[in-house]
């Protein structure tokens, strides 16, 4: 057995001896190298402790170095952070291990004779699942034959070649299946068949088996053929998902599903594979194991039988089912990865709560509880608080309808931001995409600042969504949804809508009842005149003949009774706008053989969405959502060989369907804004308060059937069996976990009819309760991201009239909360996890009794309006919508400017007026612009409000305030230099370099290079060479890389990014700014000179202010890569002479006061 010289609280001792290890992680990192299950509770500090335990082991075991260290994530961020972090603490062991055996020795301790030294040049491995099966197929592939010299095809290109397949497939897959409805279904189908290991031909033989079984109950049941219909339809795509894999094939390329399958092939067939895997690798870690698939859990336990594995996840937060991941992954584990009888000690949990306070815990662990019963291998613990923890605080809320329900929101933003300023950390977690832009409007025009995450969000925005409109529409004729947008984009009344619907019925009926899809279209391009009637016949009139022989097959009628049931006839604002709209059009079905980014913004100037955009007169980010969507098509567009329209079309069906977003593009983040994104997307993000919303049965637990009250049993659902998209859950490989489809006929008339009541009456609700599972660790993941406050609130009504109860989740943290503070008010204290007893006064315990009594009648009683009842009777439709508030704002807008001009007197001040209109921003640019007409006709000083700029113009206000503010007031575009692109390209290479996920990615291209010229591309070689150079470098630390801050610099929020933060050989923390121009020297300019020092000590002061740390512990220099030397903040000062010294505090202040 080892002799173990250093145990985890030294080595935590040798690293930072400020923090102390709890029992629950001292077990862990101590564990003997065995297969070693740690189930983590939400924000119990698993990557930390699993960092310390590879420190443990490389310690003290012999055969453990650093650079037989595997670790394993999901995703490419993960991956690299955990990297930098074991490579931190690895750096620190080493330095920490020689001192104290320096010290030894001295002391003629025999001990260090035992003691294994360390190797600081060692670094682990870790990247991704997908990377560690891709390796396996590069270096191994011609063990199988396989051409190790293949590309990966992304997501974009796997959607663009299935939509080629389905475009010309030569038979109808299925009566009622569009294309996309096609591509969508078979994409899914084709991903599952991968996680779950199936080769085509074994699907064909167990879904024709399947669907033996369900002919033989018959067809005489509605249910019974539908059921039949959809498995029909999942053997019918098997052909085309074929032909996808031979393309592939053809054009040697492969996705992440091709990886995982032919990675396991090499282990199951290449024995020497998994030897060789096994000597390279000594300690490996498997991070968030509970989202893995059922072929990654057989390549991994075939790797790493009975070998020093370690995984480590929660079930509680399993919420990927839907994306492959496996029901069973955890609970399985030791029956996959011990030849032997596990030993209890093999499975261990971490249950400290290191992110939450107390009350957010309570409704947490509230949420849980059944899932916690549902599991026995690896139940996640009940989560405790830290020694850190307060009481923290959750407001619960339920709202008659959506709107009240947004106004308590912002109420509640409002009520934070006040408390705690800008730097309180906000997050908005939506189940429903559709809830991000009424939330963002509203937020908005409150002056609150907002960032909404993922490209789920972006297809949202009005603009976007108008643009997308428009490429459907260029893209397939029968896109009637998109075009009816567009129409009514168009400001076209209900009435002559309703009469171009059955102008474009009588166009249908020209074609003697042959559908014709394009009939809407057809009906935009030739529009019908002003003064038609859906009974008249006007003769001469240059209609189409279609006009003319359908008022030929009407029965005839005199005048009275034609002018009696002409009703309204089409107007000629109608007439001309459907005519715009049908030339727009026109115009960009011409433009289709054109790239897809030129086609995009093409159609944003002809459509006119372009100039909406800039015109908006609330700022709400309509232009630089549509300048991001232009991205997001530019990266498809780049992605993809061969790309086409039709394929953009339906990549941005799948963005649209994914419950988590696609990525959206990588936009400076604003620390101060409020951030508002979906539960998926929240995984793994955390923030001072959460405010989750929408909490109504059905949308949070989402689900179609009837509202049910929050303590019944979940509805009963359908799930797989109606989706054709869906692997029959009896095919997958973790069926054992999975509610049993055990056909039972014997309950009905026929055996279709007793079929229909076990799906409805038994399998139904087993399905139910296990969707519901889901659901519910999707609402303990979000009622796990808030530090400190949380708002959980929800609403009777949505966007329809139908009611909606209280989510069981709201309902059950309503409950949680009312029996601790009884409890509290039962003993009069509260004791804490560690012991601890806060006894409470008696003005405590009377704010307790109240928040209960608040608890009490926090759900109204459901709306019973005699107009909402008589709503919900004829269910009423209002149209036109209501238009948006930047329509309002401007039409508003008009009105005021009229009254004004009517009211106005000639000796008024004209800024006394403004001031009186508020502080809008529609008030703010009528200033700006008066401002700015009198300061180009004077030498007056321009007064501007200003309270949140970036940190690039912190040097230019100093340097002139009021240039500063006329480019704040109307920034003007600056032209893009060769040099700033060669810098831009720099920058992500050094991020990729010090943020490196695994070794495999330090070949790949740089992005944008394509862009350089032969000088520049040796100019990027020659700085790169100079930058693995720099001491910095080669010998300290990364511990933050491409740092975005918000610091107050007198009153003013100024927000950025810090290019880098080493810690060097020595432990001081160095800050780093890459520059790829000249070196500054003696000659240099001053204001040049201010310009960097102001920049050194707005990132001393930001990093200061997010660590801790004493500004003067901390060195900001910038980095000249060209020239390969370094400039300190001191070596400025030294060089740009008297003025630099004084405190930028100190500096802004006098700046502006001046101003």
């Amino acid at each position: 057995m080892t002799q173990h010289v250093y145990s985890a609280e030294e080595i935590q001792r040798l690293i930072n001896p400020k923090i102390h290890p709890t029992p629950e992680q001292i077990k862990v990192i101590e564990s003997p190298l065995h297969p070693l299950l740690v189930v983590a509770g939400a924000g119990s500090g698993k990557t930390e402790t699993m960092a310390m335990r590879v420190l443990w082991a490389v310690a003290n075991e012999p055969d453990i170095t650093a650079s037989r260290v595997l670790g394993l994530t999901f995703t490419k961020k993960a991956a690299g952070e955990l990297k930098d972090r074991l490579r931190s603490r690895l750096k620190k062991l080493s330095i920490g291990i020689g001192a104290s055996e320096k010290e030894k020795i001295s002391n003629d301790d025999d001990s260090s004779a035992k003691t294994k030294m360390i190797d600081p040049h060692e670094e682990p491995t870790s990247m991704t699942y997908n990377a560690f099966a891709g390796q396996i197929v590069s270096e191994h592939g011609l063990r199988i034959g396989l051409n190790p010299d293949v590309t990966m095809l992304s997501q974009a290109g796997s959607v663009q070649l299935m939509t080629d397949i389905m475009t010309n497939w030569p038979k109808r897959l299925d009566e009622n299946i569009t294309i996309s409805s096609a591509v969508t279904t078979a994409l899914s189908l084709n991903g599952q068949l991968g996680e779950h290991g199936l080769s085509i031909e074994q699907a064909r033989e167990q879904l024709g088996q399947f669907g033996a079984e369900l002919t033989e109950v018959g067809d005489s049941n509605e249910d019974a053929r539908k059921v039949q219909a959809r498995n029909q339809l999942r053997i019918a795509l098997l052909d085309p998902i074929a032909q996808f894999q031979r393309r592939k094939r053809e054009l040697g390329v492969m996705d992440f599903s091709d990886q995982l399958i032919l990675a396991t092939r090499i282990v199951n067939t290449v024995p020497d594979v998994v030897q060789q895997i096994r000597k390279e690798y000594g300690l490996v870690l498997l991070d968030e194991f509970q989202d893995t698939s059922v072929i990654q859990m057989e390549l991994l336990s075939t790797l790493f039988k009975d070998q020093a594995v370690t995984a480590v996840g929660d079930p509680n937060q399993a919420i990927y089912g839907w994306r492959g991941a496996s029901a069973s992954s955890l609970e399985s584990f030791m029956e996959r990865f011990c030849s032997e009888e596990p030993k209890p000690e093999q499975t261990l949990t971490l249950s400290t709560a290191w992110r939450n306070d107390r009350q957010i815990l309570v409704c947490a662990n509230e949420v849980a509880k059944p899932l916690r019963s549902h599991s026995h291998a690896a139940t996640s613990p009940v989560l405790v608080e830290s020694t850190l923890a307060t009481e923290g605080d959750v407001e619960i809320a339920y709202e008659a309808d959506r709107d009240a329900q947004i106004a308590h929101v912002v109420d509640y933003v409002q009520r934070l931001r006040n408390t705690h300023r800008s730097e309180w950390k906000i997050g908005i977690l939506c189940r429903k995409k559709s809830h991000f832009l009424p939330i963002d409007r509203a937020l908005r025009e409150h002056g609150i600042p907002t960032q909404v995450l993922g490209l789920g969000g972006l297809l949202e925005q009005p603009v976007v969504a108008d643009l997308r409109a428009a490429l459907e529409i260029t893209n397939s004729v029968d896109a009637s949804p998109a075009l009816l947008r567009l129409l009514v984009r168009e400001d076209i009344g209900a009435s002559d809508l309703r009469l171009l619907g059955q102008w474009a019925s009588r166009l249908n009926r020209k074609s003697r009842g042959t559908p014709y899809e394009g009939v809407l279209l057809s009906a935009v391009d030739s529009p019908p005149e002003v003064g038609w009637t859906s009974t008249n016949r006007q003769a001469g009139s240059s209609q189409s003949d279609s006009v003319a022989e359908s008022a030929n097959d009407a029965p005839q009628e005199s005048d009275a009774q034609t002018e009696a049931l002409d009703g309204p006839s089409f107007s000629e604002g109608g007439y001309r706008r459907v005519l715009r709209l049908g030339e727009r059009l026109r115009k960009l079905r011409s433009l289709r053989g054109h790239g897809l980014v030129e086609l995009a913004e093409r159609a944003s100037q002809i459509m006119g969405i372009l100039d909406d955009a800039i015109a908006d007169p609330l700022g709400s980010g309509a232009r630089e959502s549509l300048d991001a969507f232009i991205d997001q098509i530019a990266e498809y567009e780049s992605s993809v060989d061969n790309p086409t329209l039709a394929g953009l079309v339906e990549w941005l069906n799948v963005a649209e369907s994914d419950p988590a977003g696609l990525k959206g593009v990588d936009v400076q983040p604003d620390p101060s804004a409020v951030q508002i994104l979906t539960v998926h997307g929240s995984k793994g993000l955390e923030w001072d308060s959460v405010i989750v919303f929408g909490m109504s049965d059905t949308i949070f637990p989402s689900h179609r059937s009837k509202s049910v009250y929050w303590r019944d049993e979940p509805p009963a659902q359908t799930g797989w069996v109606m989706a054709p998209e869906e692997l029959p859950h009896p095919l997958r490989g973790d069926y054992g976990d999975l509610p049993p489809f055990t056909i039972d006929v014997s309950n009905g008339r026929t055996p279709s009819a007793g079929f229909s009541k076990w799906l409805k009456t038994v399998y139904g609700p087993e399905l139910g309760a296990h969707v519901e599972r889901e659901e519910r660790r999707l609402a303990y993941v979000a009622m796990t991201r808030a530090r400190h406050t949380q708002l959980l609130i929800g609403s009777w009504l949505d966007e329809s009239k139908t009611l909606r109860n209280p989510s069981r989740y709201l309902m059950a943290s309503r409950h949680a909360m009312i029996e601790d503070f009884e409890q509290t008010l039962a003993t009069g204290q509260v004791v804490w996890a560690n012991g601890n007893v806060d006894v409470k006064d008696g003005n405590e315990l009377q704010e307790l009794q109240k928040r209960i009594d608040g608890l009490n009648d926090v759900i109204p009683e459901a709306p019973t309006s005699e107009s909402f009842a008589q709503d919900s009777e004829e269910d009423t439709i209002y149209f036109p919508f209501e238009i948006g508030p930047s329509r309002q704002a401007v039409a508003k807008g008009a009105q005021r400017v009229r009254q004004a001009q009517a009211e106005l007197k000639t000796d008024a001040d004209v800024f006394e007026l403004l001031d009186a209109l508020g502080e809008s921003q529609r008030v703010k640019d009528v200033t700006a612009l008066i401002e700015e007409h009198r300061l180009a006709s004077s030498k007056e000083t321009m007064v501007i409000r200003q309270d949140h700029i970036p940190a690039t113009s912190v040097s230019k206000m100093l340097e002139d305030i009021d240039a500063f503010a006329l480019d704040m007031r109307r920034p003007m575009p600056a032209q893009p230099s060769d040099s700033a692109t060669l810098g831009t390209i720099f920058h992500a290479w050094v991020e990729r370099q010090l943020h490196l996920a695994s070794p495999e990615e330090r070949d790949e291209p740089v992005a944008g290079i394509e862009t350089l010229d032969d000088h520049e591309r040796a100019r990027l070689r020659h700085m790169q060479d100079n930058f693995v150079e720099l001491p910095i470098v080669k010998t300290g630390t990364p511990i933050a890389i491409e740092e975005a801050f918000s610091v107050k610099v007198a009153d003013i929020s100024v927000n950025g990014r810090i290019d880098a933060v080493f810690e060097d050989k020595h432990g001081k923390t160095i800050i780093v700014d890459w520059k790829t121009g000249r070196a500054p020297h003696r000659n240099t300019k001053k204001e040049t000179l201010r310009y960097y020092a102001t920049q050194l000590r707005l990132y001393r002061l930001a990093w200061s202010q997010l660590t801790g740390l004493a500004e003067e512990s901390i060195t900001p220099m910038l980095a000249f890569v060209d020239a390969n030397t370094t400039v300190s903040l001191d070596d400025l000062v030294k060089l740009g002479g008297a003025g630099l010294e004084e405190s930028l505090e100190d500096e802004v202040k006098r700046t502006l006061k001046r101003a």
